[in-house]
């Protein structure tokens, strides 16, 4: 694949042709100096031509090429040979190898600075690759169990002997698991439509206490489903900011406990308004999190214990940290196994001035 587009050259030779070219050019160099500097010395103090002559000559041509390959050696040694091993290194990372590093020995200065600055570049695609190695397989994962339930559930409908009852819950599965593949698209296009936004536009200033309100109600039918209450100590708050990318994280978030809270359970969404930020807490009464799981649980695809409702893909909390980060916000957790979760999301007011922007911009 890639390494068939690399050129079949050897650095390291061409490297060596140019300081045997370098050290040539220095001893000619060397040699014509001294010996125009004799010729000089020569004319002005009439020396005997019959004693100097070629006894000079040759040792100035002699001190030369000394000093020529001494000079050599120290090129070599300090700057050419680990330049060779960092042209060797980038060959290899041309060709697909993110594990090679290059070793500092003998680097110095701009070399050595080169060298670090490569070994970070190959580490950081190297983790790249790993990411998106494992996002590929996990996605693949993802995505082709449903599509198994559904295809196996169609082909036992197919079956004239079927119960109404029976039918009515095969069609059921098929329609929920049809549901989670809709989902799954659709965080899938909103992570990818994030992580490639470096700023946010389209901001407008909104009641954001009035937001977490519609949020709530959006979720009524699910909450009430499972019997819990829902209570709100809301802040009158006006926000700043792109008003389509926050709802996701309210939305993501009241969904997340009211999928890991077990039914007569409690979910409580606090707003605060503080100098210069706001803060919004979603506490829940579910199932909790130990500290392994607090530590991947904003990962994409990672779902820790399911409890009793396993409809989530992994995707919703990523998406929640993303567009925390495009608002300039943080986002932490904080739960215990048993004693349920809390989310708090911290968004500092932004100054509505400023030039143009460019970037994500939310449309309804």
């Amino acid at each position: 694949m890639q390494s068939s587009r690399v050129k079949k050259e050897n650095p390291p030779a061409r490297l060596l042709w140019t300081m045997f070219l370098l050290v040539l050019g220095l001893v000619v160099v060397y040699g014509t100096l001294a010996l125009g500097i004799f010729a000089l010395v020569q004319r002005l103090v009439r020396l005997d031509e019959s004693n100097y002559t070629l006894v000079w000559p040759i040792l100035i041509l002699t001190v030369s090429a000394i000093l020529g390959v001494v000079l050599a050696i120290f090129i070599f040694r300090g700057y050419l040979a680990p330049l060779s091993r960092l042209m060797q290194a980038t060959q290899a990372v041309a060709a697909g190898d993110y594990s090679v590093r290059v070793e500092l020995r003998g680097a110095r200065g701009e070399v050595a600075d080169y060298i670090r600055s490569f070994n970070k570049m190959a580490e950081e695609l190297g983790s790249v690759e790993m990411l998106q190695s494992d996002f590929v397989n996990t996605f693949s994962h993802e995505f082709k169990t449903p599509l198994i339930s559904i295809r196996g559930f169609a082909k036992l409908l197919q079956n004239p002997d079927l119960s109404a009852e029976q039918r009515a819950t095969y069609a059921g599965t098929i329609a929920r698991e049809s549901e989670r593949l809709a989902a799954m698209s659709t965080h899938i296009l909103e992570l990818t439509q994030y992580e490639n936004t470096e700023i946010v536009s389209g901001k407008t200033l909104y009641s954001l206490d009035e937001q977490l309100r519609r949020c709530i109600h959006q979720q009524e039918r699910s909450w009430l489903q499972k019997g819990l209450t829902v209570e709100g100590d809301l802040d009158r708050a006006d926000y700043y900011g792109n008003e389509e990318l926050v709802e996701h994280i309210w939305s993501n978030l009241i969904a997340n406990a009211i999928r890991f809270t077990p039914a007569g359970g409690q979910i409580t969404v606090v707003l605060r308004k503080e100098p210069g930020a706001v803060s919004v807490a979603v506490s829940d009464t579910g199932i909790g999190m130990d500290a392994e799981t607090q530590r991947h649980i904003f990962d994409k695809f990672y779902r820790g214990e399911q409890g009793s409702d396993s409809r989530g893909n992994g995707l919703g909390l990523s998406i929640v940290r993303r567009a925390v980060e495009l608002c300039g916000g943080t986002v932490e957790v904080f739960s215990r196994p048993g004693e349920g979760a809390t989310f708090t999301v911290t968004l500092g007011m932004e100054d509505r001035g400023g030039g143009k922007e460019r970037g994500f911009q939310g449309g309804k």
